[in-house]
């Protein structure tokens, strides 16, 4: 039996780290492994704080700016990197005190090395990891070359830096990717051979079911039972490219789609469906980038559709708050029709697997992840394509209004044919289940633990 430290900025939240760490966790004791957790964030977990992990401390914060906008509150680079330094000191004390505490025997660095949120922490790890003298996983699910943000750091010590520890060249780390793309790009640009583990989900839980807590989400929302229900389940950011999912929410909305909606017959034959129903997009999940949510809010109005941000009812798991009741992400998956995720990119994709697990029709753009290392296993699903059509004048993209169109067919067919929804779900489910589930993440973890 190994005591297996998991350290990531923030856990037991709605983000794709935080979830996948969850299943980790779950699966490393079920296989007799003791687990802590080590964050600088959580909600409702036993975990160790470091307060200078959490993204928002006004430090890391200060450190960040100044790393990638703006060079305003040092002299000297050499006394910013004197500051990253101390930062790094200070949180790599806390790290040892972890480890001594639990008696660590492996650490699982969970995409601090990965994206440089916070440049202080991952030199404070692997100073960690070349002192300690324990085994050590660095489990990457993107990396900075893969955003635009990263590429023009203000100073040649960040430059060092992004080479140095984003992420570290050690024989004594082992490598673990969630694509076959970045794992082939990781070993291009750095020499570093990684393995790739995907994303999984438990396929096994029943607890997925409309019961005494959830059966007023619609009604707290004013969704009637004639409305059709479209779930985003993403984060709000502009890489899940959800102005896509609006454009689709507007074409199913028109008076006559309804109609034909209602001349079919709806899937579920205990609501109706009418040219006066309305077709709702709901989105559950945490508001992120708060100019993108502008400009969506901007093209919502515009484009005249419902929409509901209701993150602010929505958390990882229930729970009352203020004498309010939130609901847990799963919760809203019970009451949708269908989901849309016409990410543009990911570096894997769990509510991809959210939705399989759901028995919900998928909308998928076909981002480069999707089609390398998911859509050749066969799933069926709804296609936006691959192509992007540049930006409208508020900066967010377009596709061409032909998929849009052949698109509100396909989703008009899985919300009036039955029998082919359920043969369409049920099969994705299956393949699901046999590729991506917690026994199948078993079966990739039991060579590193």
């Amino acid at each position: 039996m190994y005591r297996v430290g998991i350290c990531h900025f923030r856990v037991g939240l709605m983000d794709g780290v935080s979830l996948e760490i969850d299943k980790w966790k779950k699966i490393l004791e079920e296989m007799g492994h003791k687990v802590c957790l080590l964050a600088g964030e959580a909600s409702n977990l036993d975990v160790t704080i470091i307060p200078k992990l959490h993204l928002d401390h006004p430090e890391i914060r200060n450190i960040y700016y100044n790393a990638f906008c703006s060079l305003r509150d040092f002299n000297a680079e050499k006394e910013f990197a004197q500051e990253i330094y101390k930062i790094a000191g200070q949180i790599e004390e806390e790290i040892s005190l972890f480890i001594k505490k639990y008696s660590i025997d492996i650490l699982d660095i969970e995409n601090i090395w990965s994206l440089p949120l916070n440049i202080p922490a991952a030199i404070a790890f692997y100073r960690i990891a070349k002192l300690a003298g324990i085994k050590v996983i660095a489990h990457h699910h993107d990396f900075f070359w893969e955003r635009s943000h990263y590429s023009n750091p203000t100073c040649q010590t960040i430059k060092d830096f992004l080479t140095t520890y984003f992420p570290p060249q050690d024989d004594q780390i082992k490598h673990i990717v969630i694509n076959s793309i970045t794992r082939d790009e990781l070993e291009k640009r750095r020499g570093i051979k990684a393995v790739v583990i995907p994303n999984v989900f438990d396929f096994g839980k029943t607890d997925w079911k409309i019961d005494d807590y959830n059966y007023d989400f619609k009604e707290s929302l004013g969704i009637n039972s004639k409305d059709i229900v479209i779930l985003q389940a993403t984060r709000i950011v502009s890489r899940k490219g959800i102005e896509l999912a609006i454009d689709l929410v507007k074409e199913l909305a028109k008076p006559e789609n309804l109609l034909l909606i209602k001349e079919k017959g709806f899937y579920d034959k205990k609501r109706e469906v009418d040219e006066k129903s309305k077709v709702v997009l709901v989105l559950p999940n945490l508001i992120e980038d708060g100019e993108y949510f502008k400009l969506l809010k901007e093209k919502i109005d515009k484009e005249k559709i419902k929409a509901l941000f209701i993150s602010d009812i929505v958390n990882s798991e229930r729970k009352m708050k203020d004498n309010k009741k939130i609901y847990s992400l799963w919760d809203t998956y019970l009451f949708a029709d269908l989901v849309t995720y016409p990410s543009l990119y990911e570096g894997w994709g769990n509510q991809f697997l959210e939705a399989i697990k759901a028995k919900l029709p998928i909308v998928v753009f076909e981002y480069e992840v999707y089609k390398r290392d998911i859509k050749p296993n066969g799933f069926r699903v709804i296609s936006l394509g691959d192509r992007l059509k540049g930006k409208d004048t508020r900066g967010l993209y377009k596709i061409e209004p032909s998929i849009i169109k052949r698109a509100t067919r396909e989703v008009i067919r899985v919300l009036t044919d039955l029998p082919y929804r359920k043969k369409m779900v049920e099969d994705n489910f299956k393949l699901a289940r046999r590729l991506y589930s917690m026994q199948a993440l078993k079966k990739y973890l039991e060579p590193f633990y």
